[in-house]
C-alpha cells in the first residue's frame, strides 16, 4: 500500500524544482557538462557524482601509468583516451536498445554485444596496419555498456564491491527469470525524491526503461526510474518523481538509488580496468601501445614523380636519421606513415609500428614518370591523414600543383577531425603555388615552406622537433610583416623545449629575432637548432629559461606563417564545439560535425592537462587580433575540464588559453585548428560495420543556412571502397536540407578490423570559401551476419521549421530484431492530420527519393533519415506512417510499417 502523500505539497515542490531547473538550464555558463544525465547541469554540480567520462578517464589513466611507468599521461595517451571517451558517449545517442545499457534484464544480449565489441577491438589491433582508431571506438562503446551494468543493476545493492567476474567475459550471467519477482514495493524517500524501489530477488536484475525494446512485463519487475521513465509509477501529480533503482547520479529525484552511486562508480572503474586487462592479455606490446596511444606518429606524404629525385633522397636520409635517433627511447614513434603519390596513382601506403619496415619502405621510394605537372597531392595527403592516429603532424612534399584540388575541403575536414597539423613543403619548379595547400596549412595550424630541393633534408628536421609525445603549441599566426611585429611567448615551468618557425611562400628570408627573458638575443651558437632556409627560419632552444620571451618578425609584404611550439606537460589537450543533444534521460554534449554556423549558440569544451592554476580562454584571429573571451567554468569533478556557452563569431578564429601555472609562471597555449564558420553544414551518419563483398550505403545530410546556392558534392575514402555518390551537386534554398547517398563495398578479401574513412564535402560553385565536410570511419567486421528476423523501431529524434509551412523531421530506425537486416526499404511515407485542419504532404524536393534503401543493418544498428513535410499553419499535430520491407540474410522478406506523432511547434 502506497503511503499517503500530500499531493498539493508535492505538486508545488515539483513545480518549484522544475522552474529552478529551467532557469539553471537557461544560464549561459555551466559547469562542465557530463556525457550522460538528464539534468546535465545539476549532475555536474552534484558534489562528486561521476559520469561515464570520469569513470573511463580514471580507470584507463591508472592503467596507462601502471603499464608504461609514466607519472602522468602524455599528450598522445590523453588523445587516445579522449577517443575512447567520445565513443563511450555516443552510446547514449541510442535509448532504444536495452542491451547497450544493461537495462530490462537484458543480460544475455548485453554479453553478446560485449563479445562482439571485444572481437572487433582485437581484429582492429591485429589488422595490418594496426587500426588504433577502430580499436578505441569499439573499446569505448563496450565500456559504456559495462559501466551501465553497475548503475542499472542490483550488483552493489546486493553487497558486492569491485568488478563482477563475469561481465564482458564469455559466461552466462544469473539474471532473474521472466516471471520472477525482482522488485516489490518501495521506500518513500520524501517530498523531493523519487521513491526507492525495494529489490527482493537474490539474482541479478536491472531496471526497465519505458521506450526501450524490452517492455516491462509487470509491476513485479524493477524500473530504471527518474524523470521521463514511463515504465515507472509516479510519486507526484506531475509525473516527475518516478520510482526505480538507477544510480546514475547523487540526485535522488533523478536516481532513486542515489545512495549507491559512489559504490556503483567505484565498481565501474574496477570493471573498466578488468575489461582492458583482459584485452591486454590477448595482444602484443606494440598493439597495447597503439590502443592506448603510448607514442607519437611520424607521417609523410611524398610526391614520387620524376622531378622529385633530389627531394626524395633528402627526405629519406633525414627521416631515417630521426627514426634511428629515437629507437629505444620514450620518443620512439608509435606509428610510422608513408603515403606516396604521383599521377595517375597513389600508394602503396604504409602504416606500421615497425621501424625497420618503415625505413625499408622509404628507402624503396624512387622518382619516376610524370607526364604533366599537376599530381594527386590532395589524395596523397588524405591517405596519410586517414592512416594516422589522431593528433600529430603530416609533412607533405611536392613540386607541383594539385590535380585533385577539389578535395581540399575533404583534406581540411579530415585533418581537423583528427587534430593533425599539415606542413606542405613545396619546391614549386613546375607550377604556381596551389592555393589549397595554403588553406590546408593555415586551417590545421601547420605551416607551408617554399624551398630548393637541396633543403628537403634540412627542413625535415622540423618533423623531429614538433613530433613529440608532449608537443604543445604556443603561437600560430599568418600575417603580413611590412613593418616589425613582436609577440610575447610565455615559457612556463613545464616546457623543456621552445621551437620557433617562420616561413613564407616567396624565396626571401624574413628577419626573425628571438629574445629570452633576460634580453639576450638567441644566435646560431646559443640555440640547439638554428636553420636559415631560403624562405624561412627554424630556431629551437633546449631547457628554455622560464619567463616571457619575445619574438620579432619583419621583412615581408607577403603572408608569413609564424609558429611557436615546444614540449611541455601542460597542454591544451582538446577543444571541441558541441551542442546539447541526445535522448532523455541521457542528454549531454555531443561534438559538432564540421564547422559551425555564424552566430550559432554552441558549447565550448576544453581540456587542460595538469599544471594550470588559472585559465582564461580567448578567441583570436589567425593574425593574432583579439575577438573576445569565452567564459569557461572548471568542472567540479575533473579540474582539467572546462565548459562554456557562447555565440560563434562571424569570422574564423583560434582558441588561446592563458594564465599562470602551479608555480605562478605565465603560460599560453593555442588550439591551432581554425574554427571557420560556414552557412552550409554536413552531418555524417553513424558508422556501420562493413562485411566483405556486401554493398552498403551511407546517408549524409547537407543543410544550407546561408543564401540560396548550388554546391558541388564530393566524397572520398582512403581505401577506395566508394562506388558512387548521388547527387553530385545540390541546389538548396536558405533553410533547406537534402541527403547525399554514398554507396560503397568492401572487397571480398577485406580483412577484419580494416578501417575505411569516408569524408563527404560540399563546396559552393560560386564562392569557394563556402564549404563544409564531415567524416565517418567504418570497419570491416569478422562477425558473421546474424540469421533471423530483423525488425525496426522508428523514433522521432527532433524537428525544425525549415521555412514557413515546411517542417523537417529526423526519424531514426533501429534494428531491434534478432537478425541482420538486408535491403531495408522505405517504399512509402504517408502523413495524416491528427489535430487542427488542413492537409500535410511530403515535400518530395527535400526528402530522399523513394524507395529509400539502406542495406546491411546489424542487430542494434540504426540509421537516421530527414523527412520534410509541407504543413499548413492550421495543423497542430500530425502522424507519419512509413511502410516498406526488409530482408534477412537468407533473402526472406518481411513487411514493415511504422507510425509516429509530431506536434507542430
Amino acid at each position: 500500500m502506497r503511503p499517503q502523500v500530500n499531493h498539493l505539497h508535492r505538486q508545488l515542490l515539483c513545480l518549484l524544482a522544475l522552474l529552478a531547473l529551467s532557469l539553471l538550464m537557461a544560464q549561459r555558463s555551466w559547469a562542465f557538462c557530463p556525457k550522460n544525465g538528464l539534468l546535465c547541469l545539476v549532475t555536474a554540480r552534484s558534489n562528486g557524482a561521476l559520469t561515464h567520462q570520469d569513470i573511463t578517464q580514471r580507470g584507463i589513466e591508472e592503467l596507462d601509468k601502471s603499464y608504461f611507468g609514466v607519472p602522468k599521461l602524455t599528450n598522445s595517451m590523453q588523445k587516445a583516451l579522449d577517443e575512447i571517451i567520445e565513443a563511450n558517449a555516443r552510446v547514449d545517442e541510442d535509448q532504444t536498445s536495452s542491451a547497450k545499457h544493461f537495462d530490462g534484464e537484458s543480460g544475455a544480449a548485453a554479453q553478446a554485444r560485449l563479445a562482439d565489441l571485444k572481437r572487433n577491438v582485437l581484429d582492429a589491433l591485429r589488422s595490418d596496419p594496426i587500426n588504433a582508431h577502430g580499436a578505441r571506438e569499439n573499446l569505448g562503446s563496450a565500456l559504456h555498456t559495462i559501466q551501465d551494468f553497475y548503475s542499472h543493476s542490483n550488483w552493489v545493492e546486493s553487497g558486492n564491491s569491485g568488478a563482477h567476474p563475469g561481465v564482458g567475459r564469455p559466461v552466462s550471467l544469473p539474471f532473474s527469470g521472466p516471471t520472477e519477482t525482482a522488485c516489490s514495493g518501495f521506500v518513500d524517500t520524501g517530498s523531493f525524491c523519487a521513491n526507492s524501489s525495494i529489490i527482493v530477488t537474490p539474482n541479478l536484475t536491472s531496471g526497465y526503461y519505458g521506450g526501450e525494446d524490452r517492455v516491462k512485463p509487470g509491476p513485479f519487475k524493477c524500473s530504471h526510474g527518474g524523470p521521463l521513465d514511463k515504465s515507472s509509477p509516479s510519486s507526484d501529480p506531475l509525473g516527475y518523481f518516478r520510482e526505480g533503482i538507477n544510480k546514475d547520479t547523487l540526485y535522488c529525484d533523478i536516481s532513486p538509488h542515489s545512495s549507491f552511486h559512489n559504490a556503483a562508480a567505484t565498481a565501474a572503474i574496477a570493471a573498466t580496468k578488468q575489461f582492458v586487462a583482459d584485452i591486454k592479455a590477448e595482444i602484443t606490446e606494440p598493439q597495447l601501445k597503439a590502443l592506448l596511444g603510448a607514442g607519437p606518429t611520424l607521417a609523410f606524404a611524398i610526391d614520387t614523380t620524376g622531378s622529385m629525385g633530389g627531394v626524395i633522397a633528402g627526405v629519406r636520409a633525414s627521416a631515417i636519421s630521426i627514426v634511428n635517433s629515437r629507437l629505444g627511447t620514450d620518443e620512439e614513434p608509435l606509428q610510422y606513415v608513408l603515403a606516396p603519390f604521383n599521377d595517375p596513382s597513389t600508394g602503396p601506403n604504409v602504416s606500421t609500428n615497425d621501424a625497420n619496415a618503415f625505413k625499408g619502405a622509404i628507402s624503396g621510394l624512387y622518382a619516376d614518370a610524370g607526364d604533366d605537372c599537376p599530381e594527386l597531392a590532395m589524395t596523397g595527403m588524405y591517405n596519410g591523414l586517414s592512416l594516422s592516429n589522431p593528433s600529430g603532424n603530416l609533412f607533405m612534399y611536392t613540386d607541383a600543383s594539385a590535380k585533385d584540388a577539389g578535395l581540399a575541403s575533404a583534406v581540411i575536414g579530415l585533418a581537423k577531425s583528427k587534430e593533425i597539423k599539415v606542413f606542405p613543403i613545396l619546391f614549386g619548379s613546375c607550377s604556381p603555388i596551389e592555393p589549397g595547400y595554403l588553406r590546408v596549412a593555415a586551417e590545421t595550424g601547420g605551416q607551408p615552406f617554399l624551398l630548393y630541393q637541396s633543403e628537403a633534408g634540412t627542413v625535415t628536421q622540423l618533423a623531429d622537433l614538433v613530433g613529440r609525445n608532449n608537443a604543445v603549441q604556443v603561437l600560430s599566426v599568418a600575417d603580413t610583416f611590412a613593418s616589425a611585429k613582436t609577440y610575447e611567448i610565455p615559457v612556463d615551468a613545464s616546457m623543456t623545449r621552445l621551437t620557433v618557425s617562420v616561413s613564407g611562400i616567396q624565396r626571401a628570408l624574413p628577419t626573425v629575432k628571438l629574445v629570452n627573458p633576460n634580453g639576450v638575443v638567441i644566435t646560431p651558437s646559443s640555440a640547439a637548432t638554428y636553420l636559415s632556409l631560403s624562405s624561412g627560419v627554424i630556431i629551437s632552444v633546449n631547457a628554455p629559461q622560464r619567463g616571457r620571451w619575445k619574438l620579432t618578425v619583419s621583412g615581408s609584404t607577403d603572408t608569413l606563417y609564424v609558429n611557436a611550439s615546444g614540449t611541455g606537460s601542460l597542454a591544451l589537450a582538446s577543444f571541441n564545439l558541441a551542442k546539447f543533444g541526445g535522448q532523455p534521460p541521457h542528454q549531454g554534449l555531443f561534438k559538432l560535425d564540421g564547422e559551425p554556423a555564424p552566430n550559432q549558440s554552441v558549447y565550448g569544451v576544453a581540456a587542460l592537462t595538469p599544471g594550470a592554476s588559472t585559465a582564461q580562454f580567448i578567441m583570436r584571429t589567425k593574425a593574432y587580433a583579439d575577438i573576445g573571451a569565452i567564459p569557461m567554468e572548471r568542472d567540479g569533478t575533473d579540474g582539467g575540464k572546462y565548459f562554456g556557452q557562447f555565440a560563434v563569431p562571424a569570422q574564423p578564429f583560434l582558441l588561446y588559453v592563458t594564465g599562470n601555472d602551479s608555480t605562478g609562471s605565465p603560460y599560453q597555449r593555442v588550439f591551432s585548428m581554425s574554427v571557420t564558420p560556414q552557412g552550409v553544414s554536413v552531418i555524417a551518419p553513424p558508422a556501420q560495420d562493413l562485411r566483405p563483398g556486401v554493398p552498403a550505403t551511407m546517408v549524409f545530410q547537407v543543410r544550407n543556412d546561408g543564401s540560396d546556392d548550388t554546391f558541388g558534392v564530393t566524397a572520398t575514402d582512403d581505401l577506395h571502397y566508394i562506388t558512387g555518390v548521388a547527387p553530385s551537386s545540390l541546389t538548396l534554398k536558405s533553410g533547406e536540407t537534402a541527403n547525399v547517398v554514398v554507396s560503397l563495398a568492401a572487397p571480398a578479401g577485406a580483412s577484419p578490423g580494416t578501417a575505411d574513412t569516408i569524408t563527404a564535402a560540399v563546396q559552393s560553385t560560386t564562392n569557394p570559401s563556402s564549404r563544409n565536410s564531415a567524416s565517418v570511419t567504418n570497419f570491416v567486421t569478422g562477425a558473421e551476419a546474424v540469421p533471423g528476423k530483423p525488425n525496426f523501431v522508428a523514433q522521432v529524434l527532433g524537428q525544425e521549421q525549415v521555412a514557413p509551412g515546411v517542417i523537417g523531421v529526423d526519424v531514426r530506425f533501429t534494428n531491434t530484431g534478432v537478425g541482420t537486416a538486408r535491403a531495408m526499404t522505405i517504399a512509402s511515407i504517408r502523413p495524416k492530420t491528427l489535430a487542427g485542419t488542413g492537409t500535410v504532404t511530403l515535400n518530395t524536393a527535400l526528402s530522399p527519393a523513394l524507395p529509400f534503401v539502406t542495406p546491411n543493418v546489424d542487430v542494434g544498428g540504426y540509421f537516421t533519415v530527414r523527412l520534410t513535410f509541407n504543413v499548413p499553419a492550421t495543423v497542430q499535430r500530425f502522424s507519419i506512417t512509413e511502410a516498406g520491407s526488409v530482408n534477412d540474410i537468407d533473402g526472406a522478406p518481411y513487411s514493415l510499417s511504422h507510425a509516429q506523432s509530431v506536434i507542430v511547434r
